[in-house]
């Protein structure tokens, strides 16, 4: 018999994917389905926000029912479905200066690698575009600021246990290369999918160079899924894989001062039944993107998945 290695992980046997429709009977969700159908189609995936705060908050802001409902957490234990990179660039500060249209971005990428210019049609690779380059950044003001005019971002959803909302973490600059790291790291250290494990986000107070405070968002493998739940979280992951790149990026995303946005709803993935069987250019102290923002706007809007 193997003997466990100091600080292998186990399995978190508790951890329990939860769907809105549990308790419904067989025939009235027949009733529910139809009437559903009867909507229509919508693009994109409906999720709740999980906003990283401000001024190196230790607390996670957590959206509920209502956008001004919000849960603060200091440690979120949770199964990552499903990341991914982006980019995304305001041609005025935060957009600042414009209309409710302002909100979207003049080019954006879901891949990190290729962006849409939305007033040109033009493709634009993010490896050479003069926006992606450390040095181009302003300030609300329209002053010029460290880091990059392209927002680098990454996007996590996520689900915790017991509970029927998909959340989305966006992980802003300050915490990208950490968080990569991090998730190299569970991956290579576990050998497994993250859909198949159970990780604890906490957030850590930093300071850079210049006397700012910002919070940087820290991963920590809790052990993994039982065979039940992964078979779900596989599927979910799979559910969620087709629908992300209808998701619109808005300025919320971004940290940003003063801004309110609308998330697009979509339809969520369904919970299926469980099987029967069982460094910055300048800045040596904050991480290689550019300095947290100053302030934090609220939430977009986000309606339940399941």
């Amino acid at each position: 018999m193997a003997t466990k290695k100091k600080n292998e992980l186990a399995t978190v046997e508790d951890f329990r994917f939860r769907s809105r429709w549990d308790g419904v009977d067989e025939e009235t969700m027949a009733e529910i389905a139809e009437e559903l159908e009867s909507l229509g189609d919508s693009a994109g995936i409906t999720c709740r926000k999980i906003k990283v705060p401000s001024g190196g908050g230790l607390a996670y802001e957590v959206e509920g029912e209502d956008k001004d409902d919000v849960e603060y957490k200091k440690e979120i234990d949770a199964v990552i479905l499903y990341n991914h990179l982006m980019n995304a660039y305001w041609e005025n500060p935060y957009g600042a200066g414009k209309d409710e249209q302002g909100k979207i971005p003049l080019c954006s990428s879901l891949d990190g690698k290729s962006g849409l210019n939305t007033e040109t049609g033009e493709i634009i690779q993010c490896d050479y575009c003069p926006h992606n380059k450390f040095g181009t950044a302003t300030d609300a003001s329209g002053a010029p600021a460290s880091g990059k005019a392209c927002k680098n971002m990454r996007r996590v959803y996520l689900m915790m246990s017991g509970d029927p909302n998909l959340y989305l973490l966006t992980v802003p600059p300050t915490s990208l290369k950490d968080v990569k790291e991090q998730l190299d790291k569970a991956l290579s250290k576990a050998r497994q999918p993250l859909w198949k494990q159970v990780v604890r986000f906490t957030l850590e107070r930093v300071q850079n160079r210049a006397g700012t405070n910002y919070s940087k968002v820290v991963l920590t493998p809790c052990g993994f899924l039982s065979p039940e739940a992964a078979a779900t979280s596989k599927t979910l992951r799979a559910e969620i894989s087709r629908q992300y790149k209808e998701m619109a990026i808005t300025v919320d995303e971004y940290n940003a001062p003063k801004q309110v946005g609308s998330g697009t709803p979509g339809t969520p993935p369904a919970i299926p039944p469980a099987p029967n069987s069982a460094p910055a250019p300048d800045d040596a102290d904050a991480p290689a993107f550019e300095d947290a923002p100053s302030a934090s706007g609220d939430d977009e809007d986000g309606d339940l998945p399941f």
